[in-house]
């Protein structure tokens, strides 16, 4: 019997709103599977910013139903000898360039399978040079949508995929080296520690953080406990320790960027 049960396919790409690049990803994939889904997770990562996408679908993919397609199209090296990949994990398939972006989110899910992407029946006819996104990547999230997942077909077994990484904190006596990792579109800035090792590392004295040569001294847990235009840290919803400023932008406040460094002072027993 065939197969009439379509996988949602999930969108994230760098190329903004104002071109046409998005609507003919959809374009693409309703014409071969027009009962797939399509969710736009965002078209706003930073162009060519590979850690930030990476970052992105490693904090969202979790509350994706089982089964679904990511699709990642953020590829400076489109055109180039990298390779296009699909990543079958314990609940997801990832397809998109192997220059590590999909790795964090697939290796956190557990991987099962790497695949190459090289069945040209699962491309369009013609491939550009340029938009990979629309001529491989679209087009095999949508075949593997319509078929029911099996990305037996797509190409050979790899043994390995490239990988990033994000940094981790630097850990010396009563100081810690944290670094941001992402601006959201408010200007929060959310560091490399999680909320746990926050609380840990804090909870037997006081604390001051410095970034950008601005000392944070404040916590809440929603923003609507902080007083008005007050620099504070927040747990943010993807569970990391965020630095916001109550109803501004802590970014433009602070002069602040992703791969900034935060110090955060500990006094044990204060």
């Amino acid at each position: 019997m065939e197969n009439t049960r379509t996988n949602p396919i999930v969108l994230l790409t760098d190329f903004g709103l104002s071109d046409g690049f998005v609507g003919v990803l959809k374009g693409v994939i309703a014409g071969i599977s027009p009962d797939s889904k399509v969710i736009d997770l965002s078209h706003g990562v930073a162009a060519q910013d590979v850690l930030q996408a990476a970052f992105l679908l490693y904090i969202h993919a979790d509350y994706f139903q089982k089964g679904t397609i990511f699709c990642v199209v953020v590829d400076p090296g489109v055109g180039s000898e990298r390779k296009a990949i699909c990543i079958r994990t314990s609940d997801f398939y990832f397809i998109g360039p192997d220059n590590g972006v999909l790795w964090p989110a697939a290796d956190a899910n557990g991987i099962k399978e790497i695949r190459e992407l090289n069945n040209p029946g699962f491309f369009l006819d013609s491939i550009s040079h340029t938009f990979h996104g629309r001529d491989i990547f679209a087009p095999a999230a949508a075949h593997l949508s319509a078929r029911g997942a099996d990305i037996s077909r797509l190409g050979p077994v790899m043994d390995a995929c490239h990988t990033i990484g994000f940094p981790e904190p630097k850990e010396e006596v009563d100081l810690m080296e944290l670094t941001v990792l992402y601006k959201d579109r408010f200007g929060n800035l959310t560091l490399n520690l999680r909320h746990g090792p926050f609380q840990q590392a804090v909870r037997e004295g006081s604390w001051q953080m410095v970034l950008n040569g601005h000392p944070i001294e404040h916590f809440h847990l929603s923003y609507s406990r902080a007083e008005p235009d007050q620099l504070f840290l927040i747990p943010a919803s993807s569970g990391f320790m965020e630095v916001s400023v109550k109803n501004a932008d802590a970014a433009e406040y602070l002069g602040a960027q992703v791969g900034d460094r935060a110090k955060l002072y500990l006094k044990r027993g204060g």
